[in-house]
């Protein structure tokens, strides 16, 4: 059921879905979702909300069977825009909404009144008096060995424990069945050599075959400090499972919002790879605008994005320690708030493109743990000589910089193209254009060594699509050798438009000089 209620001169809603899905990247229409069962991982509300103003204000309540709200999601300070779209994010898997089966309503308030309402349902689970998983602890890693306990109730002898891991195109894949160590009827002792940093789901089986509902839990990794100078307050607006944009790849990640100071500083020590890419606020495209990456050396790498263009303080390829400055806190990208919207979004992945599927992290300098600190204020202690943004340090650029920076310009039907080289064994080739001009179009276009083409009208291997900005291709596995990269204008007015390009691989040739027509 939806109600509706505009008026005049107020945000309207013309498309609305509860669904279990939707896109990372763009505001496709989702398939709309009734039936929830305790097992999924969340439930979406969808919406696209028009005739917005600066100032407006959107609420999102998620209210739970017996009328209680569960959950709110806060759109405080919205731009003037014509059309916004926007999702927020129930989880349910583990969590409180899995033992709350019944009919559900999410509902919109719009400056103080009822926008519109969507109801939906979560299934019961039958109630057989089996195991019962309430928590999960664990005692830390120690050489890759992890000892944890799971607490519930009726455990019976010899019991099975489950570890499970979520993977969006399989769902939740059993990684291993474990035999206990030692069984009491409400707790079990388990250890297991060998799970890395990530969300994990624990299900427990008794000799009966009776299974309990899924319980998740985190190994987080360590050795990061919050990206702000030390001694500075900041606020962290959004935490992992975040309502707003948290989830999917982005599940871990953190929004740290400034107070006063606005330098961003690294949080591990390694090599910096800087992606300045010229970006402002963009409320149409869901981008991460200017971004740090820095790669730690260990298999882990620190993303910092929405930083301000022209503000860097590092070069690409750097060696920078932690707290050392990188750039000025900003908006580019998809922020909210009209000439606000400030933040610093921060994730932890094993792999170098910051679109990569983030791992659990704990920022050192906040006891009693970060997820405990949403929403208030926050202050860092990570100190380093380094960490004025007012000034640049030079160091030495890393001979094994993954990524160069390309620039250039073509009008619509004309096109750019350059060579670059991918070394044998890369497991991904990245390969990104951006642009800032408003009412413009590019095409990405890539052709591998041996001339398959990638693009709309090819191979889509890892394309974030023809109507992103930017343009995107993480093409696993690539085969090796000499690439072109090629972009062509598709829409815009009588002069050029400008664009960067980042790519994984290393310049082959000198760019090829755009030319008119179809390649």
């Amino acid at each position: 059921m939806v109600a509706l209620i505009p008026s005049a001169g107020a945000i309207t809603v013309q498309q609305s879905r509860v669904t279990a899905s939707v896109s990372e990247q763009s505001c496709a229409v989702p398939k709309p979702a009734a039936i929830f069962q305790s097992t999924q991982r969340q439930a979406f509300l969808w919406f696209v909300a028009r005739q917005v103003r600066a100032g407006d204000q959107l609420r999102v309540e998620w209210v739970d069977p017996s009328g209680a709200i569960s959950s709110t999601a806060e759109y405080g300070e919205l731009p003037t825009v014509a059309e916004l779209c926007l999702t927020t994010q129930l989880p349910i898997a583990g969590l409180a909404p899995a033992s709350q089966p019944g009919r559900w309503t999410v509902r919109v308030i719009s400056n103080g009144k009822p926008l519109f309402s969507r109801e939906f349902q979560i299934a019961a689970d039958a109630d057989t008096g089996g195991p019962v998983v309430t928590s999960v602890t664990w005692s830390g890693v120690k050489a890759r060995e992890i000892d944890f306990t799971v607490h519930g109730k009726n455990f019976q002898a010899n019991p099975l424990v489950y570890i499970a891991q979520y993977t969006p195109s399989g769902g939740w894949n059993y990684l291993v069945s474990l035999q206990p160590r030692a069984v009491t009827p409400n707790q079990l002792e388990v250890h297991y050599p060998g799970l890395p940093a990530n969300e994990y789901l624990v299900i427990v089986q008794n000799p009966d075959q009776q299974l309990s509902r899924p319980m998740p839990f985190l190994i987080a990794t360590e050795g990061y400090k919050l990206p702000m100078t030390a001694g500075e307050a900041w606020v962290i607006t959004q935490g992992p499972y975040g309502a707003f944009s948290h989830w999917g790849n982005a599940l871990h990640a953190y929004d740290i919002a400034p107070q006063s100071g606005r330098c961003i500083v690294a949080m591990k020590g390694g090599i910096a790879y800087t992606h300045d890419l010229g970006l402002k606020q963009d409320h149409r495209h869901r981008t991460f605008g200017n971004y740090v990456t820095i790669d730690h050396g260990d298999g882990e790498y620190s993303h910092y994005a929405h930083l301000a263009t022209g503000t860097f303080v590092v070069e690409n390829g750097q060696r920078v320690e932690q707290g050392q400055a990188l750039a000025i806190v900003g908006n580019s990208g998809y922020t909210l708030g009209e000439g606000g919207g400030y933040h610093v979004h921060v994730s932890v992945t094993r792999a170098l493109p910051i679109s990569s599927s983030s791992i659990p992290f704990e920022f050192e300098d906040l006891p009693g743990g970060s997820r405990r600190n949403l929403n208030r204020t926050v202050v860092s202690t990570n100190a380093s000589p380094l960490c004025d943004c007012r000034e640049r340090h030079p160091g030495a650029v890393a001979r094994t910089s993954p990524g160069r920076q390309f620039s250039g310009q073509v009008s619509v039907a004309q096109w750019w193209s350059e060579l670059v080289s991918v070394a044998k064994g890369s497991k991904t080739f990245q390969v990104t254009v951006a642009w800032t001009v408003a009412n413009t179009d590019l095409d990405l276009h890539l052709v591998s060594p041996s001339g398959r083409h990638y693009g709309w009208y090819g191979d889509t291997t890892g394309y974030s699509g023809s109507r992103t900005n930017p343009q995107e291709f993480h093409v696993p596995k690539p085969e090796p050798g000499v690439w072109r990269i090629s972009v062509q204008g598709m829409r815009g007015g009588p002069g050029p438009i400008e664009f960067g390009v980042e790519t994984s691989g290393r310049k082959a040739g000198a760019a090829l000089v755009a030319s008119g027509g179809s390649e």
